[in-house]
C-alpha cells in the first residue's frame, strides 16, 4: 500500500512543485529538505495509511465484539479454525470504505529536517 500511494502522491507533489517537467524531477538547491516533493508525498502517504488502518481497526474491534456476543460464538466454541477465519476476515484492510482517507487525508505528521 505504501509503494502504490507513494507513486501517485510523488507525481502529484512534483506537479505541485512545478518540477514534473524538469529532468529527473530535480528541485533547485534552495528548496528545504522538508519542502521537497518526496517529503510532501510521504506526509500524505503516511496520513492516508494511518487513517485507513485506524478505521479498519475500529471496524475490526466492533465486528469481533459483535461476534463474541452472539449465540453463534457459543455454538462454535470448539471450532478454532472458524474463529480464526472470522477474525482474519474482520481484520482485512478496508480501502473501498475509506476512499476519503486516500483522497484527502488529515495530516497528523509533518516531515522534519534531519540534523547530522
Amino acid at each position: 500500500m505504501f509503494a502504490a500511494l507513494t507513486v501517485s502522491r510523488l507525481r502529484q507533489a512534483a506537479t505541485d512543485a512545478k518540477v514534473a517537467t524538469s529532468r529527473s524531477w530535480v528541485s533547485s538547491d534552495d528548496v528545504e529538505a522538508v519542502d521537497l516533493p518526496l517529503a510532501k508525498a510521504t506526509e500524505k502517504v503516511v496520513a492516508s495509511m494511518q487513517e485507513v488502518l485506524e478505521k479498519t481497526k475500529i471496524a475490526r474491534d466492533k465486528e469481533i465484539e459483535a461476534y463474541d456476543a452472539s449465540t453463534e460464538a457459543l455454538e462454535e466454541k470448539d471450532s478454532e479454525k472458524r474463529l480464526h477465519l472470522r477474525r482474519t476476515k474482520a481484520a482485512e484492510v478496508r480501502l473501498i470504505r475509506n476512499v476519503n482517507a486516500l483522497k484527502s487525508p488529515t495530516r497528523k505528521f509533518k516531515a522534519k529536517k534531519l540534523e547530522v
